[in-house]
């Protein structure tokens, strides 16, 4: 609980460093904007005014995503940061398109722009610190795992490119007098567009249910592979409830002579372990057990198996001597287009290799 709070008030301390931050560049580039004339500095202000909104919804988000459990809740209320970042990217298109318009419209009715060398000086200063505040925002999203902050430091660094692109046309203009005004405008609002809708996609990904990062989960299957008691590890599941909020099963090989008692220790042992490294909660940790006399079988099965291209993994395999049934799990690939096919091709090995034994063979996703 102590580390959840923590990580909330540091997300609040970026997203009020990143607010006053753009609240501030917004009003140099605004000045600067009105009173050279220029359209693609005025929205470069907008672009800043919708990342200091998106930071005061940040903030909603977490506090609303901090919420205890209830009864319509059990799992908490952390999927809501989910959902203020969702309405930062509509917010961030609808401010792109918004001045996608206004861009075309001077494009067709140009007016004239007086630049200065005060402005040049006032557009080095933004950019500069747009980029320290990206790249800050950025990492401390990385940091507290908040998809919020993430995305916020990326588009903070994206704006360091679309400043420099305004930068760059005021120094035409000056030493040309090439007016590309409007053009570098209605290029800013196009990538404020493309900004929101990467923003978007990535958020429903984890809405959706997007696989997590394979060096997370190979981390907690490392630390469960440590217990003395655990031969190895297999179907780690994790359902996201927010950012840094998991709650899943897992099951182990282990001992046929292993007590009930002995495995009641173990799975306490494994669920307050990986609790307090991961902040993740076991619900359930499931067993199948292992003996010394059906081990050759157990390795001929996974030899015959493994070759067969579409297998990726064989796991859980139970060997039931007396009632000659084996049970056993088969991991397949999700570019496998014919995986019944590839069932029944195992069941042929399998029966030809054990015909004295029945093989129920259950297919699992590479989650």
């Amino acid at each position: 609980m102590n580390n959840t709070n923590n990580r909330d008030k540091k997300i609040v301390h970026t997203s009020i460093i990143s607010i006053v931050a753009n609240l501030i560049l917004v009003m140099c580039k605004a000045v600067v904007g009105i009173l050279s004339g220029s359209i693609a500095i005025v929205l470069d202000a907008l672009n800043n005014l919708t990342d200091a909104v998106s930071s005061i919804i940040t903030i909603i988000g977490l506090l609303l995503a901090s919420k205890k459990p209830d009864e319509d809740h059990p799992m908490g209320h952390g999927r809501i940061e989910y959902l203020s970042a969702i309405i930062v990217s509509i917010i961030v298109i609808y401010a792109g398109m918004t001045a996608c318009f206004e861009a075309i419209k001077k494009i067709f009715e140009p007016t004239q722009t007086n630049y200065s060398v005060y402005t040049i000086l006032i557009l080095v200063f933004t950019i500069v610190t747009k980029c320290v505040l990206g790249t800050y925002v950025k990492n401390r999203g990385k940091l507290y795992n908040s998809p919020a902050l993430v995305g916020s430091g990326v588009d903070a660094l994206n704006d360091c490119l679309i400043s420099v692109a305004v930068l760059v046309s005021t120094v035409i203009y000056i030493t040309m007098h090439i007016q590309l005004d409007a053009i570098v405008g209605l290029l800013i609002a196009i990538l404020i567009m493309r900004s929101g809708f990467e923003l978007l996609f990535d958020d429903l990904n984890d809405i959706l249910g997007r696989r997590l990062d394979r060096s997370f989960t190979d981390k907690i299957i490392e630390e469960i592979s440590k217990n003395e008691n655990v031969l190895s590890v297999h179907d780690l599941i994790l359902h996201n409830y927010g950012p840094s909020r998991y709650i899943g099963s897992v099951e182990v090989d282990i001992d046929s002579k292993m007590t009930a008692s002995d495995i009641s220790i173990m799975t306490q042992d494994l669920k307050r372990d990986i609790n307090q490294k991961f902040g993740v909660t076991l619900s359930s940790i499931g067993t199948c057990s292992y003996d010394e006399e059906t081990k050759a079988m157990r390795l001929e099965i996974e030899k015959r198996l493994e070759h067969i291209e579409s297998i990726i993994q064989v796991h859980g395999i139970y060997i039931d001597s007396k009632k000659k049934q084996v049970y056993l799990d088969v991991v397949t690939s999700f570019d496998d287009k014919y995986p019944e096919e590839t069932g029944a091709h195992a069941q042929m090995h399998l029966e030809e290799a054990f015909p004295e034994y029945t093989f129920i063979i259950h297919r699992d996703l590479d989650i």
